[in-house]
């Protein structure tokens, strides 16, 4: 590996190139995480799953996130004993490998497999990305930095479903998973050619791992089910229980070993509580919009699913540019000004969608979701630096990646709530209208349009507390912060 020069120009321009190969890599793995959605139809036709065995499928969306969740905090605690860098160049190389198996997929029980060593590559990028960016960006600058790879996510995961769309349409779906190689390739050996010696003296707490890894995968089993056939409800607490029990036995062994997993203190410093709770109520929300706003299209209004897509756009859309805003504001407004303003106007975007009627008007369609975009955008860079700011160098990644499986589990916990509590109140009022009756389809359509309300309305609440959770996350380093906890005695 050739030698990196320690001169400030030489270390400078290293910083650079290494942040910008970074944001593509978290761009390709973004991107490959979203085009599944519009590979599903003919990955199911291909690998035979038939009508009966339908609900199967979700497993190929699933197995992903449940890789995703299980790998974010273990790579992350790998990459600040390892060396930020040259893991995040493994990341790319588990995500190639991969890629190359869901390529070859003989049929549904590989692919399923093979989409989960995919993520475990691709869920390690963003949160040692982030370390990255701590470790390479002056202080003065690194929130900046944290918005230009919250901006290649996002905008990564917006242009997966066209991407995957036209791949599908051109060669077939196998096609989307073969160009990850050339694509991902160069960005796995420039990262590696810059990595340097960042090696630690530290050990890896592989049974801390196991523990955490259990309690998150049963975790993940026991938030996901088939709305078509749920499981009894007595097995979902029995799992969620158990999920608790690995968890509770996680955290009293971090508590007794010498070099843990996550240090437990790390959680009771407010600003990285505030910022983690924050990135919780963020992802619940997120999965309201992203859920609700291509239903209500495809069910109210009747249109078709690239009809959803193409709305939901106004809002993904919208993202990246909050994600760069957020990282300039925040240096200037500080952290909790520009995460509050975030939140508020994602509150304000869902006050908008709950206007939301049987004809809708293209302002209408538009405007909240920008508004809603550019509000989701704006709290990830200040969060990220909430948590950056408070932990020492050799914890950036896995308190980032705790940031980041905080969001997650956000969304999975958002999921499961619509899919219980929003499906049921929606039934309940349906099965008020007699089948066959002159008004049974109005009828319909109102419950329909009263129940995403009433969504709209409580991703909204969300919001709202969210921005008041952002308070504690502190005002940043520009306004100087009280001595991190790792100095103290």
């Amino acid at each position: 590996m050739a030698a990196v020069s320690s001169t400030p120009i030489a270390s400078d321009r290293r910083g650079r190139a290494l942040i910008a190969w970074v944001a593509l890599g978290v761009f390709v793995a973004a991107d490959d995480q979203t085009s599944i959605v519009t590979l599903l139809p003919a990955i199911i036709s291909d690998i035979g799953l038939t009508v009966d065995d339908f609900y199967r499928s979700s497993w190929i969306v699933n197995g992903y996130l449940l890789g995703y969740l299980v790998a974010l905090p273990i790579v992350g605690r790998i990459a600040d004993v390892y060396g930020h860098a040259r893991v995040f160049a493994a990341c790319i190389g588990c995500f190639m490998l991969g890629s190359a198996l869901v390529a070859v997929s003989p049929g549904y029980t590989w692919l399923v497999l093979a989409r989960s060593l995919q993520a475990v590559g691709g869920g390690g990028v963003v949160p040692v990305a982030m370390a990255i960016v701590a470790s390479e960006v002056p202080a003065g600058r690194r929130l900046i930095g944290l918005g230009a790879i919250a901006a290649a996510s996002e905008g990564g995961a917006l242009l997966g479903p066209l991407w995957g769309g036209v791949i599908t349409e051109l060669a077939g779906w196998r096609w989307v998973f073969w160009v990850n190689l050339p694509m991902a390739a160069p960005i796995g050996y420039a990262i590696w050619r810059l990595a340097g010696d960042e090696r630690r003296r530290a050990r890896i707490d592989w049974a801390g791992a196991a523990l955490m890894g259990v309690a998150l995968a049963v975790l993940t089993v026991a938030l996901v089910d088939d709305p078509n056939a749920p499981r009894p409800t007595l097995v979902t607490f029995g799992l969620l229980a158990v999920a608790a029990a690995f968890a509770l036995a996680f955290w009293r062994h971090e508590r007794r070993t010498s070099e843990p997993m996550v240090r437990p203190r790390m959680f009771a410093v407010r600003e990285v509580a505030a910022a983690n709770l924050a990135s919780m109520l963020v992802g619940g929300g997120l999965i309201v919009a992203l859920i609700g706003v291509p239903l209500f299209v495809n069910l109210v209004l009747v249109e078709s699913p690239l009809d959803g897509g193409v709305t939901l756009m106004r809002l993904t859309a919208a993202v990246p540019l909050g994600a760069i805003a957020g990282g300039w504001l925040g240096s200037r407004l500080g952290l909790r000004l520009t995460a509050g303003l975030g939140m508020l106007l994602a509150a304000a975007g869902f006050a908008g969608l709950q206007a939301w009627d049987a004809t809708l008007s293209e302002w209408l369609r538009s405007i909240p979701q920008v508004i809603g975009g550019l509000g989701f955008g704006l709290v990830i860079a200040p969060l990220g630096a909430a948590v950056l700011q408070h932990v020492p160098e050799d914890a950036r990644a896995t308190a980032s990646a705790w940031l980041t499986l905080s969001r997650v589990t956000g969304m999975l916990i958002g999921t499961a709530v619509l899919t219980s509590t929003g499906l049921g109140r929606f039934y309940a009022r349906a099965s008020q209208a007699e089948f066959g009756s002159p008004d049974f389809d109005r009828l319909v359509q109102e419950a329909q349009v009263t129940t995403f309300r009433e969504v709209f309305i409580a991703g909204a609440a969300v919001m709202l507390l969210a921005a008041v959770v952002s308070w504690w996350v502190g005002r940043g380093e520009r306004d100087g912060s009280p001595e991190p906890w790792w100095t103290l005695t």
